[in-house]
């Protein structure tokens, strides 16, 4: 049965269906803990068997064994989900979209990082609508609420934003821990403007929040796709599991 987290029993159950699951325990401890008492969040939540389920807009994560999926599938297609990121493999109804690989640093190691690049300025705390215009120009929705949802988890302590910008002032690259929960911070949003890519900023910006995370104790994890392994390897993270984003068969295909 497919049930909103709002009761001390619930949310106990999401937390349990969480635990000690990479990226998972980071991106939805970090919603049970702003959203869960919040009906108005632009991320909902819900236990389904004993699994976790997060829907935001049209994506959703799940996390564990929903049982049901003949259930859980009618749920999403009526809040009109589209994509479904997992750590197990749904049913026909479902067609892989992308595989998406985990990686990670633990806590208290160190990635070898090379000197910080020429003319740039490291900005502790940038602008989250600057970022949010330059990541999701063309997609005003997405871009909605990612700000809103980095503005509350920064307020909050759940996350962390750093950038670089130029002599100019003018923001070139940018990544941000954007849930940090359960001793896990969740890299993502790696971004370097297009002019200046293949200079190695991204490479520098990347690891040094990453070594800042880890030496503060954080367990730090991202998911990439396949083109972008090697790259990451090359900077010294390790590989430690994949899972998979799928999306919904149109009915009669």
């Amino acid at each position: 049965m497919v049930q909103a987290v709002s009761t001390s029993g619930q949310k106990q159950a999401f937390a349990a269906a969480i635990a000690g699951r990479p990226y998972f325990q980071a991106l939805l401890g970090r919603d049970l803990a702003l959203w869960a008492d919040n009906p108005g969040a632009p991320t909902r939540l819900f236990t389904v068997g004993r699994a976790a389920l997060a829907v935001g807009g049209t994506t959703a994560q799940l996390c564990g064994d929903p049982g049901d999926w003949e259930e859980l599938d009618s749920f999403l297609r009526f809040v009109g989900v589209q994509a479904l990121t997992t750590s197990r493999v749904p049913p026909a109804g479902w067609l892989l979209r992308r595989n998406l690989f985990l990686y990670g640093l633990p806590a208290g190691c160190a990635l070898p990082t090379l000197p910080p690049p020429s003319g740039l300025t490291l900005d502790r705390a940038p602008s989250v609508n600057a970022i949010a215009q330059e990541l999701f120009s063309d997609r005003p929705e997405r871009r909605d609420h990612f700000y809103s949802e980095t503005c509350t988890a920064l307020a909050h302590g759940f996350a962390r934003v750093v950038a670089l910008r130029d002599p100019e002032g003018r923001m070139v690259s940018t990544v941000g821990a954007y849930a940090m929960a359960n001793g896990e911070a969740y890299l993502a949003m790696g971004e370097t403007m297009a002019p200046l890519r293949g200079r190695g900023i991204g490479g520098w910006l990347i690891p040094t929040l990453a070594n800042e995370l880890a030496g503060e104790g954080w367990n730090v994890t991202f998911l990439c796709e396949e083109s972008r392994r090697h790259f990451y390897e090359r900077l010294g993270f390790a590989p430690m599991g994949q899972y998979g984003q799928y999306e919904m068969k149109t009915t009669g295909i």
